[in-house]
């Protein structure tokens, strides 16, 4: 599951190219470093006197986890996230914040006394509250960073978030600064820059915010104690009680893949897993692909079934499937009101799981589940629209599984000869699809009269494109396929308002890019040997100390690379000698060993190592930690080697 987390952070270079020219990002103003240095003052001074008084208050307290376990932790060390890892790595990847005894926490804060502890993940109106919130600050930092602007409020709602700001008297953002504005949240999100919660004075608070009026009357009116909480995020500083997420990687790595498709112009949307058998039979699945659908009926349905009369189908009225695909929801979609040729191209994006009842005797690993997810869309188009659309999935491909290193083999698939609807229809469309090839530049083949029935071989067919990987044993696999088709559309009776006033039909694009996701993890960890790139690696960095005298200073290098966003394990086993930990962090494939010493204590170094076994010497901890950030933000496969 850590993997799958990593693996949501996908970012694609190629996408970049696309975008609106945008001039380069104005310097930030002179109030904005001021006010930064303030606040690291502050910083300082205050990770200086909780480390006081963690040496002071160095105790043993009991937490108590849902579910009736309880763990011990040390006072003014221990923080929520460091419980989170010794659960499991995916309540650490996934959890948002905390509630400690009722109170909402930051999982980097560290624990003071007995405490009742949950976990908040973005399941929850809690956890969505806290994602959207923190995304509320990375937007604030770049129109503070790119407009100058004067923050006021940001608060999240409950499907996203929004933030008020002034750029004074008659002037409002531009679009033409919009790229602009993204291209800083991105950066932002890709720097991991942590979320550090500091509590200050009201007279810090009024020299922190001595340039911004709006918060200046907050803190007049809000803060009747001695003491508020600030956030700092980058060059942000911010009023906020919290708590927000551990650091701004954690916004990419939940929502990055869905972003892509927004921006491409895709609509993300979610569909049932059952569906009555009637949709199936209109899809025309039911006639030729009901022995691979997982079919049942609700209880107490054999008394109404009885009624049916002799003339009713081989199954009752009532009976439920669970979904193979996601063509037929989105037809409903796309049916459910009347539609203007204005609205097209419509693109529908899936993530949801899906169902196939595949034989045992073809099931492997991940290769072929029987519960699968699908990064699935469906584009509704007009005719003239179709060789865009299909340029840009092709596009939208090649520059997936370049990020992955994967070359690929693309083969264009015809209509057989019991293909329905117009000769001349199906004529047009593959001269589309072959013209869009041969403008695409990648190596093709032709499989005349190969079409598929969404998958298995069928009387109703499709023109397709698949695409083949092959992993490191030279298995051939499908993974991402483009199917044009004139079918649905008809069996639906879709249609939209054309510019002449008359109704068209329009025609489906079935696209998806990595195919199953699970098929697409297998087929890579085939090809990385259990050697993941650092940027997809579960296992980046284990910090391990050579004696039990560099134990904290250990933990604090961990503490430093988990805030930046990168895995971080810590291995302080004192029954075994150095050389067997770092032996066993490179059976296991970490990236990198952090090796501390009484010398790289001293010196806030590491010595590090690699997973085959090079040895890269000492390094300044704050270096190597944003060396690594650079490597990870640009995806490099072989890290350990330029590092």
């Amino acid at each position: 599951m850590a993997l799958c987390q990593r693996w949501r952070r996908l970012r694609l270079p190629g996408l970049q190219t696309c975008r609106l020219h945008t001039a380069a990002v104005p310097a930030p103003p002179q109030w904005l470093a001021e006010r930064l240095g303030l606040f690291e003052e502050l910083w300082t001074a205050q990770v200086k006197k909780l480390a006081s008084v963690a040496q002071k208050e160095h105790q043993t307290i009991k937490i108590s986890l849902p579910g009736g376990q309880r763990v011990d932790a040390v006072a003014w060390s221990t923080t929520p996230y460091q419980l989170a890892q010794q659960i499991s790595s995916t309540l650490a990847d996934t959890a948002v914040a905390a509630q400690v005894n009722g109170e909402l926490y930051d999982l980097e804060r560290p624990l003071e006394t007995d405490s009742d502890l949950r976990f908040l993940t973005f399941s929850s109106a809690e956890g969505k509250a806290v994602f959207w919130h923190s995304s509320t600050h990375v937007l604030g930092a770049a129109a503070e960073q790119l407009l100058g602007a004067v923050l006021c409020r940001g608060p999240s709602t409950e499907c996203g978030f929004y933030h008020d700001f002034f750029l004074g008297k008659e002037r409002t953002v531009r679009g033409s600064e919009l790229p602009a504005l993204e291209r800083i949240c991105q950066e932002l999100t890709a720097a991991a820059q942590p979320f550090r919660r500091l509590e200050a004075s009201q007279d810090q608070l009024r020299q922190l915010f001595k340039d911004n009026p709006f918060k200046l009357r907050l803190i007049e009116k809000k803060v009747t104690g001695p003491t508020a909480i600030v956030y700092g995020c980058g060059m942000l500083v911010d009023l906020c009680r919290g708590p927000h997420l551990r650091h701004t990687g954690q916004i990419g790595g939940l929502k990055l893949l869905t972003a892509e498709y927004t921006r491409r112009g895709f609509s993300e949307v979610k569909t049932p897993i059952l569906f009555s058998t009637k949709l199936w039979e209109v899809s025309g699945h039911w006639e030729h692909y009901q022995e691979d659908m997982f079919a049942l009926q609700p209880p107490n349905s054999d008394r109404l079934s009885s009624s049916l009369s002799d003339h009713a189908t081989s199954h009752p009225a009532d009976t439920l499937a669970l979904k193979p695909m996601n063509c037929p929801a989105h037809c409903l979609m796309f049916a459910h009101r009347p539609r203007s040729w204005r609205e097209l191209p419509l693109r529908l994006a899936d993530f949801g799981a899906l169902h196939r009842a595949e034989a045992s005797g073809s099931l492997g690993g991940l290769t072929r589940l029987r519960c699968f997810q699908q990064d699935d869309a469906h584009i509704f188009c007009a005719p003239d629209q179709l060789e865009t659309e299909i340029q840009g999935c092709l596009d939208f491909l090649r520059s997936v599984y370049t990020v992955l290193g994967f070359s690929f083999r693309l083969a264009l698939s015809t209509r057989p000869s019991s293909f329905l609807g117009e000769p001349c229809l199906w004529d047009q469309a593959e001269q589309v699809l072959q013209r869009a090839l041969e403008e695409f530049g990648e190596p093709w083949e032709l499989n005349p009269g190969d079409g598929a029935f969404y998958g298995p071989k069928a009387s109703v067919s499709l023109l397709q494109i698949d695409v083949h990987l092959r992993d490191a044993l030279g298995r051939p696999h499908q993974c991402g396929t483009i199917q044009l088709d004139f079918q649905l559309p008809l069996r639906f009776d879709l249609q939209y308002k054309g510019q002449a006033g008359a109704p068209e039909r329009p025609v489906v694009i079935h696209r998806a890019v990595l195919g199953s996701v699970e098929r697409m993890l297998g087929v890579l960890a085939e090809s990385c040997g259990g050697k993941w790139p650092l940027w997809l690696s579960p296992f980046q960095v284990v910090v391990i100390p050579v004696g039990t005298e560099q134990e904290e200073y250990a933990r604090e290098a961990q503490r430093r690379l988990q805030a930046a966003g990168l895995v971080c394990d810590l291995d302080a086993d004192s029954g075994l000698t150095l050389s067997r930990r770092v032996r066993r962090a490179q059976l296991a494939h970490y990236n990198f060993q952090f090796v501390v010493g009484q010398k790289e204590q001293s010196k806030r170094t590491v010595n590090i190592r690699t997973r085959d076994n090079c040895q890269l010497g000492e390094r300044d901890l704050t270096e190597a930690v944003q060396r690594l950030l650079e490597l990870q933000n640009t995806r490099v496969p072989n890290a350990e080697r330029v590092f």
